[in-house]
């Protein structure tokens, strides 16, 4: 390799990659509807619950309910991880997960009764059968998407998997806050999406150096006053 072929080799390694940084708020906003949206809820034993009867309400803030990702660009998502979603007092134990593409979640039972926990989500169907206290069923998550889970035998209890393939994602702070470094200079969409309001999108150009600020308002439906 000539003097000129080495230096181009090394220009070619050394050359940067223009990154931003996003830092963004999510916006809870109320608007008067006729009724409130809930979450859907698998009527499979001829008992629908009572609105308000879920572990929704157990929420401190609405910023509980929330995932935001990013979208966009060629970056592979995070290695896949193994989280938990424990069945503690007749309840989902978080109650709102985010997990990389492949990723594996365990249901261990902490409760002294059965538990059957199940999803008819298309991103991942899946029925753990019966299983006691003290014992655990493992799902893999190979598609992104929302999957959806729910009890057999426990019409209240709900929870949520948010899988996704974007390398940049977050549950937002107490303050509605939210940040990544190191995102490459694009086009992205920001997306967000809550529990019981479902998705909300809004477009994020990131520059190559420095940092944007974004935010993204989630309309909640609430009943009207009587």
């Amino acid at each position: 390799m000539n003097g000129l072929s080495r230096l181009t080799g090394l220009l070619v390694l050394v050359s940067p990659v223009f990154a931003g940084e996003v830092q963004g708020h999510a916006i809870i906003t109320k608007r008067l509807a006729k009724r409130t949206v809930s979450p859907v809820v698998y009527n499979l034993r001829g008992v629908t619950p009572q609105a308000g009867s879920t572990a929704e309400t157990e929420s401190s803030s609405e910023f509980d309910r929330l995932a935001i990702m990013l979208e966009g660009g060629n970056q592979p998502p995070k290695a896949p991880e193994t989280a938990v979603i424990d069945q503690h007092n007749i309840r989902f134990d978080p109650d709102l997960l985010i997990v990389p593409v492949g990723s594996t979640v365990q249901f261990p039972n902490s409760d002294p009764i059965f538990h059957n926990i199940f999803s008819l989500s298309k991103t991942q169907p899946f029925d753990l059968g019966f299983y006691p206290q003290h014992q655990s069923r493992t799902v893999k998550f190979p598609h992104p998407g929302i999957v959806q889970v729910y009890c057999h035998i426990h019409a209240n209890m709900y929870a949520a998997i948010v899988v996704t393939s974007s390398p940049w994602y977050a549950r937002p702070s107490a303050d509605g806050s939210f940040s990544w470094s190191g995102v490459p200079a694009g086009h992205y969409k920001l997306v967000a999406w809550h529990k019981v309001a479902g998705f909300f999108r809004t477009a994020v150009d990131v520059p190559e150096s420095g940092k944007v600020e974004a935010a993204i308002r989630i309309p909640i439906d609430v009943e009207p006053e009587h």
